[in-house]
């Protein structure tokens, strides 16, 4: 699945979908943050877009912002397989494959990281936009 229709993949993405008339492409998005938690066999991407809503929230009108972070949390994960991992990557293909009715396999693929993973349920957690200093 492509990096622009991953909202139909993924759980309560009510804030993309509601925001987005196309939702931004997870490609074309930076990734600044990866978390796996062992215990709680889950795994966390946060991911930056400078992609703005064109149909923005109330709380969002009229304060100035420029990049909107985008966390994903899948939970029970299986087969998390990790091949070299750099430091600072942040330009990464993010592929999903469904795997049965609520299941996905994650692959993130950079220059010399790649990871992928099964995950029963997949959701968004959080979104926050906010004024970037980059330019």
């Amino acid at each position: 699945m492509s990096g622009s229709d991953w909202t139909a993949l993924i759980g309560s993405t009510e804030d993309i979908t509601d925001a987005y008339t196309t939702p931004p492409d997870l490609n074309a998005c930076e990734l600044h943050y990866t978390q796996i938690d062992e215990r709680g066999t889950s795994v966390t991407l946060m991911l930056e877009t400078t992609e703005l809503p064109d149909k923005p929230k109330s709380a969002r009108i009229g304060r100035e912002y420029n990049t909107v972070e985008i966390y994903l949390r899948f939970t029970g994960v299986k087969g998390l397989k990790i091949d070299g991992w750099e430091a600072g990557v942040r330009d990464a293909e993010i592929i999903f494959t469904p795997q049965g009715s609520k299941g996905v396999r994650v692959s993130v693929e950079a220059a010399r990281s790649r990871f992928s993973f099964e995950a029963s349920e997949s959701s968004l957690i959080r979104t926050r936009s906010y004024l970037s200093g980059k330019e």
